[in-house]
């Protein structure tokens, strides 16, 4: 669903809509402007330092690489530069569709180019596992790599049918901070999964922050 309403936040690119907003009052599903805000602000502003090493893939460049033809990816992904990267990191969809966005799950697919892994963070665990596999398949060539295995990784797990996009901007936070081998976080998240409100509400005061900037 398109996004509506007045301007609230203008960041690099992506640009937050009132009906964006809306979401993070909750109990609501958030969408994938929220998702990719939280990645331009983590690629922005807390590991602009280390651009060279780690990469962003926001969810549509993500739904694109999952439903697009191979070589159709491999051409647009090709300025991405993806195999010179120690990490790339793509939040997951189960949207089979492009004329139909939307779906009803997230979850974090991380590649880490020293293991030549990739790891996924389901915090509904299996609900994105096929989904997953997909996007490693599709990147296997990019990356120059002879197998995409996928390993599900113990996280966190949700106790409702909505925070699931909660999960991964806490997941995001946390990857980056291991394996960038930063140990600061930038927003007061919990981990628990009956706080995800508290998370709710950090994302918000830093909208509306950055907004304040601006």
């Amino acid at each position: 669903m398109a996004s509506k309403g007045g301007k609230v936040l203008s960041y690099h690119d992506v640009l937050l809509r009132e009906s964006d907003v809306a979401f993070l009052g909750g109990p609501h599903w958030i969408n994938d402007n929220l998702i990719g805000f939280w990645m331009q602000y983590l690629e922005k502003e807390v590991y602009k330092g280390q651009r060279n090493q780690v990469e962003f893939v926001t969810p549509d460049v993500v739904q694109f690489i999952k439903l697009g033809a191979l070589q159709d990816v491999s051409e647009q992904l090709k300025s991405l530069e993806l195999k010179c990267r120690s990490l790339i990191l793509l939040p997951v969809n189960d949207c089979t569709e492009f004329e139909l966005p939307g779906g009803c799950h997230w979850s974090l697919l991380v590649y880490e180019a020293k293991k030549k892994i990739f790891e996924h963070y389901d915090s509904c665990k299996g609900s994105n596992s096929v989904h997953a596999r997909r996007i490693a398949e599709a990147l296997k060539s990019l990356l120059c790599l002879e197998s995409a295995q996928v390993t599900e990784v113990s996280c966190t797990q949700q106790n409702n049918s909505y925070d699931c996009g909660l999960h991964v901007l806490y997941n995001l936070q946390q990857v980056c901070a291991q394996r960038l081998h930063r140990g600061e976080f930038t927003t007061d998240f919990c981990v628990l999964s009956d706080r995800m409100e508290h998370n709710r509400n950090a994302l918000l005061q830093l909208i509306a922050y950055l907004a304040e900037q601006n």
